[in-house]
């Protein structure tokens, strides 16, 4: 990725974080812009390198950007302040032997996207998001996030948002709408949000981020929500664990495939009592660090690193350091059809 490549991306995030907020109780985008806030406070520096995957624009090179920026809204200019405090626990996420465990999937897809390379998924604490996206900072994304069984969620206002319902056409024959806000005529200008309830009586929501001149229309959206499904699907990844140690929890996991020949990965991070540890797992020679602690080894044409906050890195000392967590990540190959969903073994 070349150093434009980066002005691009940061001019980017910059522009979409400038943007009014969509309504913090019905979005996907807020939910994650919480999870990043709690990243930031628990995990300032190389765990948060999993939140960085939260953007399908971001691509591996960036998951530990020089200067200790990890995290997609963390690319600032230089010298500009940083959030800090005590790092606390996240909430666990996924099952006791996988810590990606989808609850949405897409059916139908327009042919812009291809399923089976351009779809991607991530966990952080109750918020599980299902990602499709053309990759780059100009590629078309959608989101979609099932909630959990029980009421509808409700919109919630804010000082700088008042969201409100515009019906939209039923999606199998079930109540649908777009969220929309009066009060900020640019609202739609980047993103289109359609709500509805499945057959299975959860409440989904579709999130197209739409870049100038890439708008999703309408139609398409309700198309695709018409084939989501939902559920609760263990994930494969390309990589399984053993040996963790005792109380380790996972409290973020994902699968990034962004589009356009730019390179796949995978990871999770944990947590116990202090410390605080990530494993990330891509092709080989396609991950690039900055300052952050991280150990990295290759194996079966994967590189495999271990990363952390300065202050986990003494905690370590008992389990081999790093290195001796890299030997924790057991790679299963590059080829998706020998990834496993037995993960935490």
């Amino acid at each position: 990725m070349t150093i434009n490549d980066h002005d691009e991306l940061a001019a980017h995030l910059t522009a979409l974080a400038d943007a009014p907020a969509p309504p913090a109780a019905f979005d996907v985008a807020t939910s994650i812009s919480r999870g990043r806030a709690r990243l930031r406070r628990r995990r300032q520096a190389a765990v948060g390198a999993l939140a960085a995957m939260t953007a399908a624009t971001v691509t591996a090179a960036l998951l530990l950007a020089p200067g200790g920026g990890l995290h997609a809204t963390q690319l600032l200019p230089a010298g500009t302040p940083r959030e800090s405090a005590t790092p606390t626990p996240g909430e666990p996420v996924g099952s006791p032997t996988n810590p990606l465990i989808i609850s949405g999937r897409f059916g139908w897809l327009p042919d812009w996207l291809d399923p089976a390379r351009d779809v991607g998924y991530l966990a952080d604490g109750s918020t599980v998001v299902t990602k499709a996206g053309q990759g780059g900072p100009s590629g078309r994304r959608l989101d979609l996030l099932v909630h959990p069984a029980g009421a509808e969620p409700r919109l919630t206002e804010t000082s700088q948002s008042k969201p409100e319902k515009d019906p939209a056409p039923p999606v199998n024959g079930r109540t649908a709408y777009w969220i929309t806000d009066p009060t900020h005529p640019t609202f739609d200008s980047g993103r289109r949000i359609l709500c509805w309830q499945t057959a299975s009586g959860r409440w989904a929501q579709l999130v197209s981020n739409r870049p100038r001149g890439g708008e999703v229309p309408d139609d398409v959206l309700l198309r695709i929500a018409a084939d989501v499904q939902t559920g609760e699907w263990p994930a494969a990844l390309p990589f399984w664990l053993s040996g963790l140690p005792e109380g380790l929890r996972p409290n973020q996991a994902d699968l990034s495939r962004p589009a356009a020949g730019q390179p796949w990965s995978a990871g999770a991070a944990f947590s116990v009592g202090e410390m605080t540890i990530a494993f990330i797992v891509a092709p080989a020679g396609k991950l690039e660090f900055g300052k952050s602690e991280t150990v990295c080894r290759e194996e079966q044409g994967l590189q495999i690193c271990a990363t952390t906050e300065g202050g986990s890195k003494p905690l370590l000392d008992k389990f081999g350091g790093l290195e001796g967590l890299t030997r924790m990540v057991h790679p299963t190959g590059v080829d998706p059809s020998t990834w496993t969903t037995d993960v935490i073994r």
